[in-house]
């Protein structure tokens, strides 16, 4: 995307709309994909107790936790042994 009459170049911001289903057509942040509307601004969570709030926050479910996901890659890790053994690797 060029602004000022071709003299500066910048990405368009990859943002959507809800209703129009149309692309944001303002410039992006610099290093980032999104403008200022849409969040380019943002540093994200800088407390703990922020980072906390936004995880709880992004947690839809509770079916992805990493307690669930190191579970997985234990259990998983167990099974390729197995397999190791019953190929006789």
């Amino acid at each position: 995307m060029t602004l000022a009459s071709g003299r500066i170049r910048c990405g368009r911001c990859q943002a959507t709309s809800k209703r129009t289903k149309l692309q944001c057509g303002a410039p992006a942040v610099k290093g980032k994909r999104v403008c200022r509307f849409h969040g380019g601004k943002s540093t994200g969570p800088k407390t703990d107790e922020g980072r906390k709030r936004c995880g709880i926050a992004k947690t839809v479910h509770g079916g992805e936790t990493r307690a669930i996901r190191a579970k997985r890659a234990q259990k998983m890790a167990e099974l390729r042994e197995m397999e190791k053994i019953i190929k006789g690797w």
